[in-house]
């Protein structure tokens, strides 16, 4: 009897604890939209202490793009990796990018790598192209096409255009997969169908080497998987 006491104890504390820290996120979040930020930080703040992930991820975002308040990588990079460390998939790739890129931080390949992969494995689209594209070029890890036509793989999946693009051009050149000109039309389409500036050229280039037939059916298949991801 004891023991379940602790436990209903141990429910209520949890279910209280969650409950304040979805109140402070939810009047942060509404500060932030009529523009009172300090209230929205300390808000955050709070929700954030009680381990609330997008009370967290929200910090480093109003830090990195000095939304209402000065702009703050440090503050940013902090709460961001605080998030991450709860498994916040945009938090880990947007740490990602801070590395990529050099924002508020030494520019290291291999550490925005690391990141984009954590957020990869979670199924994060952006993250997934962005693994796709280092191992493509070997920026901070070994090169690898097939690996990197995997990635794209499960970004294109998800209607990434960028993806899809890169996707088609590994089959386009049978660089890590087997040249296939269907297949590279078909990422190809649907990367146009997604307004990627390059794929219309690319798909041109395809139908100098396909037959009618091949081009038909594979519109065929693409106006298919577009209505199936809509």
């Amino acid at each position: 009897m004891k023991y379940v006491k602790s436990f209903i104890l141990g429910v209520l504390v949890l279910y209280i604890s969650t409950s304040h820290a979805f109140a402070n996120y939810s009047n942060g979040v509404i500060a932030m939209m009529i523009g009172q930020s300090d209230y929205a930080v300390s808000e955050f703040k709070k929700a954030a202490a009680e381990g609330h992930v997008e009370a967290t991820y929200s910090l480093g975002y109003m830090y990195e793009n000095a939304v209402g308040i000065a702009k703050d990588y440090d503050e940013a990079l902090k709460w961001y990796k605080m998030a991450a460390a709860m498994g916040d998939a945009k938090s880990q790739y947007i740490l990602g990018n801070m590395y990529n890129r050099g924002r508020g931080v030494e520019k290291n390949d291999a550490i925005a790598v690391s990141w984009y992969k954590l957020a990869a494995e979670q199924d994060y689209a952006w993250a997934q192209y962005f693994l796709g594209l280092k191992l493509e070029r070997g920026e901070g890890i070994e090169k690898n096409l097939k690996q990197s036509s995997v990635w794209y793989a499960r970004a294109a999946e998800k209607e990434h255009a960028g993806a899809q693009y890169n996707l088609a051009q590994l089959y386009y050149q049978g660089h890590g997969v087997d040249q296939n000109y269907i297949e590279a039309y078909k990422w190809a389409s649907l990367a146009d169908a997604y307004a990627h500036s390059e794929a219309e050229a690319l798909m041109k280039r395809l139908e100098e080497k396909l037959d009618n037939q091949a081009i038909m059916t594979n519109r065929t298949i693409i106006e298919k998987w577009i209505r199936q991801h809509r």
